[in-house]
């Protein structure tokens, strides 16, 4: 099955994917010292902290994304109930897992402020989660649709710039129990489970 068609089958299914996730497997980030090159990206301003940890290749996490975050967005991150970040942990479902998630922490390098840290990230992870081109040629085109020279893009992906970022990402999951995607975390506790009934249980008994 091509990527296209498995991609499609898996954005019509239920959300019973998603629960099953994906599962870790070697990566070339193995072996890469962890630096934490840059702050996790986020969204809201709340005191509960709620942690996703994804591969930008996992059906389950575009499941996730589609499925699941909406409702996250709208009744928790808008009125800052919590504090959402994303972190990277590449599995990797395809090979593009770890260049996608390099070119997603070059776009908010280059475009991170003191008030904003996330900078254009999460506008280029959304652009990242619609498209089934995951090219180098897309990923350095798409750069350009939130504001970045695609020349950033490139030059992150020949250098690998962010993959110590990356390990740093991974080897936190792994330390709080992670094994697959997309996996949640609430206030320090990892969930059984990544629905949005389970997150919102969470975040409200740490509130």
């Amino acid at each position: 099955m091509n990527r296209r068609t498995f991609l499609g089958t898996a954005a019509g299914t239920t959300l019973a994917i998603g629960l099953a996730g994906c599962s870790s497997q070697t990566t070339d980030i193995d072996g890469v010292d962890p630096e934490r090159q840059l702050s996790a990206p986020a969204l809201g301003n709340g005191d509960v902290t709620v942690e996703v940890y994804a591969d930008f290749t996992c059906p389950a996490c575009h499941n996730f994304q589609s499925g699941v975050f909406p409702s996250i967005e709208e009744e928790l991150i808008e009125p800052d109930e919590i504090t959402y970040q994303h972190a990277d942990f590449p599995i990797p479902v395809e090979d593009e897992a770890v260049p996608m998630a390099n070119a997603a922490r070059a776009v908010q390098d280059e475009t991170k402020s003191d008030d904003d840290p996330a900078g254009e990230f999460f506008a280029y992870k959304e652009a990242l989660f619609a498209t089934d081109d995951w090219s180098n040629d897309n990923l350095e085109s798409t750069a350009e649709d939130v504001g970045v020279d695609p020349d950033v893009v490139a030059d992150a992906l020949e250098d690998e710039t962010y993959l110590p970022t990356l390990a740093a990402d991974k080897e936190r999951g792994e330390d709080a129990g992670v094994e697959g995607t997309p996996a949640v975390i609430v206030d320090g506790q990892l969930l059984d489970g990544p629905d949005a009934d389970t997150i919102f249980a969470a975040v409200e008994d740490a509130s």
